[in-house]
């Protein structure tokens, strides 16, 4: 009889050690250290391919956690921009933008997207764009075949609303700082 006790509460004692060893908190602080140490790994990665691909060792985009973020390389190189959208709202020193997608196909060309003019997009969804003195606007001029184009300089009074901007510069506190915009 005793010993049925004890082998009761012995096989009771190890059912609830694995639970607690299988099931309890102690295994997700090594889960999560464990994301957080692969996401560091790939982010240094991500952080190195680019490096590599610019051939320089500039500092990374500063807006690396925010909701909008700058180009991939690949594509900023094609469109030779770092963000690209369609202007929504203007204001006195600054404008809005809708973000215009592009993405590199199979066979090299290039695909864009973007909100048709007449959608209503929410505060939430636009870009709040600034600029200093120093930023240079150009206005472009294609031909018919959209191959060639000319950049004529231009200012900021010369941009419009559904106006689609090509702009170099980075994000901070998910707002674009543009250094240069063309616009078409």
């Amino acid at each position: 009889m005793k010993l049925k006790k004890a082998m009761i509460v012995f096989g009771t004692v190890c059912i609830l050690n694995t639970m607690v060893t299988g099931c309890g908190s102690g295994s997700e602080p090594a889960a999560k250290t464990e994301e957080s140490q692969k996401s560091e790994v790939l982010s240094e990665e991500s952080n190195n391919v680019s490096k590599e691909i610019d051939g320089d060792t500039e500092e990374p985009p500063e807006n690396t956690e925010g909701r909008w973020q700058v180009l991939e390389p690949d594509i900023a190189a094609a469109v030779d921009a770092d963000f690209l959208g369609k202007v929504w709202k203007m204001e006195e020193n600054s404008f809005f933008i809708a973000e215009k997608k592009v993405k590199i196909l199979d066979d090299g060309s290039l695909s864009y997207s973007s909100p048709s003019s007449n959608a209503d997009l929410p505060d939430t969804q636009l870009i709040h764009v600034v600029f200093e003195e120093d930023t240079v606007f150009y206005m472009r001029a294609t031909d018919g075949s959209g191959e060639n184009h000319e950049d004529k300089e231009a200012g900021f009074q010369d941009l419009k609303e559904h106006m689609s901007v090509e702009m170099k510069g980075s994000f901070k506190n998910d707002e674009f700082h543009a250094t240069e915009i063309r616009f078409f």
